[in-house]
């Protein structure tokens, strides 16, 4: 019952719209941008890079996500919702994308960035780090814990998030 409530309130946190306003970011605004062909979340203040982390993005491809079982990161512009400074009771149920295994507490890692989203995916940490830097989750956003620990002393509520397919197109509203 426990992890039952436990997964209905991660549930809960995660689900929303995405962010469907054109968005520019001001010159003193921090903003994070992931880049799925490169695996590469980065921290911005404006147009400068502050930070860059290896990340892993979901193992399906293409930018439109339809439903949760597709596997895919989908791309676009969102807003962050919150921080859960302790994910690690947080319990991943496989039965959710109908897999194998028994609901396990820890996968999510020690924090997790949630924003707003129709398909429940996250930013989180993870207790396998060799999985960082490849197309290996459900289409969250995977980090290593230090990686994490270190990302969310920059994010606030309302912060924005872009998830771009790579750097080939030039940076405007349009594309951000």
């Amino acid at each position: 019952m426990k992890k039952i409530l436990l997964f209905s309130l991660l549930a809960l946190l995660l689900y929303a719209a995405p962010s469907s306003a054109a968005w520019s970011p001001k010159s003193d605004e921090y903003w994070i941008r992931i880049n799925k062909e490169k695996v590469r979340l980065t921290l911005f203040r404006g147009s400068d890079a502050v930070k860059s982390w290896p990340v892993s993005v979901g193992r399906g491809r293409g930018k439109v996500k339809t439903s949760r079982m597709d596997l895919i990161t989908p791309t676009g512009t969102y807003t962050i919702y919150r921080v859960l400074q302790d994910a690690s009771k947080l319990v991943y149920d496989p039965a959710w994308f109908n897999e194998p295994g028994e609901p396990s507490e820890g996968v999510y890692g020690s924090k997790l960035i949630s924003f707003y989203n129709k398909w429940q995916i996250a930013i989180h940490g993870t207790n396998n780090p060799a999985s960082v830097g490849r197309w290996a989750t459900h289409g969250c956003i995977r980090l290593k814990n230090k990686d994490i620990n270190e990302l969310v002393t920059y994010v606030k509520p309302n912060m924005k998030l872009v998830i771009v397919d790579s750097d080939g197109v030039p940076f405007s509203q349009e594309t951000i």
